[in-house]
């Protein structure tokens, strides 16, 4: 992630030093008395410096309602802040949670498709880059993904308008707000920030009904420190690339199609019901697959550019979970078991000009925010005769309560910060990571805050039709972003969890414990 012109960073550092060098052996008695004038200048200058620096800080802080970003800050300026926010812990802005009270505890009164797949067992699998657009889309003819296509078409739930909502721990983070219903952490990864906190995650939840909890992945179980957080996070097997034959290395670990194969077995012994979680990762950048594996016959504009490396790696990875799926009935743990597929992040950047480039034409509009953003969440259960599709909005922090919905376990509006996307009519997505915080998507437009943090200079546009939206009638949404996750933040770097289980959020707010 280097580039060459970062160091002119350091010019002025190198000038000074041969400054320093040239001038260092004059010590005579003029040179002593010129040296202590400039002692006194160097002072006055530093003075000078300093207050202006801080001054302009403050008005920055004051224009940008304190929402410090690197654009508005300056590098150095904001690696001085980052340092400092690195040790300090949140404080709760009252003003602004107080407003979200009644959003926390919104929620329908009957409790649609409760406990549809109570008691059965659970297999999640999180699926490495999978993004929305490529669900019912083909090329030159190919559906890209026929398996999870026909997921849809049969015996599932489909949410539509799925958003990621991932850290800087990217993948790792896509786990913890889906297990947890709480946003990341934007200081370090959260299974770093958050390692000694206590928690009340999906696979605990299920724990407590008497599931068994196992995880599987092809990397190595120290790996965003996976190892030392799973136990706590109600995971008491994982399943990590030391423990599997390295029979089928593709990319950067085992290949899915041998994760899915060697798991099966672990499957079989393991208590039922069982919660069975899969990070896959051939479809993970920079997308290099031997041709032996790619199963799209691309001959069109998109050959050998990144778009079609990006979708060999996403049709292999829905052809393995097809073979998957057909291991399942054979070993006779289909029929009883929901199976739940969402994507973990974005693949493709709008922001590298060649990925932009190619999915503007791809796709026949414009590649922006709310499409890269924008991950499938499926939900199949065998003889449901489900085929529905939810258009609410909704995150990656919902998951936990609507999966809940679906196992029969209650879970309590205000004890998450997620929603039950089954239960909502109205659904809201805060972004805060490859975005400034405060940028939203709701059932309708998106919102994207300035990255100088004023508010006026942001861009809201309608996701249906592309058209610019009034920025006054996104203020709300801001403002409720904001709220969102400085709450999640105080509640998480204060490890107060188990009171919100006991308590609620609401009274995390009126007490600011």
């Amino acid at each position: 992630m280097i580039r060459l012109r970062y160091f002119l960073f350091f010019t002025d550092s190198l000038l000074l030093w041969r400054y320093y060098k040239k001038y260092k052996e004059n010590t005579d008695r003029e040179t002593s008395k010129y040296n202590k004038r400039q002692r006194i200048a160097l002072l006055i200058t530093f003075f000078i410096l300093t207050s202006t620096t801080v001054g302009m800080n403050y008005k920055i802080g004051k224009d940008a309602n304190g929402n410090y970003t690197p654009h508005n800050l300056g590098v150095i300026n904001y690696h001085l802040y980052d340092m400092v926010s690195l040790f300090a812990r949140s404080t709760l802005d009252i003003s602004r949670v107080e407003g979200i009270v009644e959003t926390i505890s919104t929620e329908n009164g009957d409790r649609n498709k409760f406990a549809l797949a109570k008691n059965k067992n659970v297999i999640v699998i999180q699926a490495e880059s999978v993004q929305g657009f490529v669900i019912n889309k083909e090329i030159e003819g190919q559906p890209i993904t026929p398996v999870l296509n026909e997921l849809i078409n049969n015996n599932s739930i489909y949410f539509s308008q799925f958003y990621e909502q991932v850290g800087w721990g990217n993948t790792s983070d896509a786990e913890f707000v889906s297990h947890n219903g709480f946003y990341p952490s934007v200081k370090t990864f959260s299974y770093k920030a958050y390692e000694d906190n206590d928690f009340t995650s999906l696979p605990i939840l299920l724990k407590n009904q008497g599931y068994s909890t196992i995880a599987f992945h092809g990397n190595e179980a120290n790996f965003w420190n996976r190892e030392s957080i799973y136990p706590s996070q109600g995971l008491d097997t994982f399943i990590s690339i030391e423990e599997l034959q390295q029979d089928e290395l593709i990319g950067i670990g085992l290949s899915d199609g041998s994760l899915f194969r060697q798991s099966i077995n672990y499957l079989k012994q393991q208590t039922k019901p069982f919660y069975g979680f899969y990070i896959t990762l051939t479809s993970h950048h920079p997308f290099i697959m031997e041709e032996q594996y790619q199963g799209l016959d691309i001959q069109g504009e998109y050959k050998d550019t990144l778009l079609e490396d990006y979708l060999q790696t996403v049709h292999y990875l829905d052809k393995e979970i097809g073979n998957f799926i057909k291991m399942l009935k054979e070993a006779d743990l289909y029929d009883n078991t929901m199976i739940v597929v969402y994507g973990d992040h974005q693949g493709l950047d709008m922001r590298n000009e060649e990925a932009n480039e190619l999915l503007t034409s791809f796709l026949g509009k414009p590649y922006e925010e709310d499409e890269m953003f924008r991950v499938p969440l499926i939900t199949h259960i065998p003889d449901s005769s489900l085929q529905e599709e939810i258009t609410t909005a909704g995150g990656q922090i919902d998951f936990l309560p609507t999966m809940a919905n679906l196992l029969g376990l209650k879970v309590e509006p205000d004890k998450t910060l997620g929603k039950d996307l089954l239960n909502i009519d109205d659904g809201f997505v805060a972004k805060q990571v490859h975005v400034a915080r405060g940028s939203f998507i709701d059932h309708e437009k998106i919102f994207i805050m300035s990255n100088d943090g004023i508010f006026e200079n942001s861009r809201a546009w309608n996701i249906h039709t592309g058209e610019s939206v009034n920025l006054e009638e996104c203020r709300d949404g801001y403002e409720r972003a904001l709220a969102e996750v400085n709450l999640s933040e105080y509640v998480l770097q204060n490890n107060l969890i188990p009171l919100v289980k006991e308590k609620g959020l609401e009274y995390i707010i009126k007490h600011r414990l």
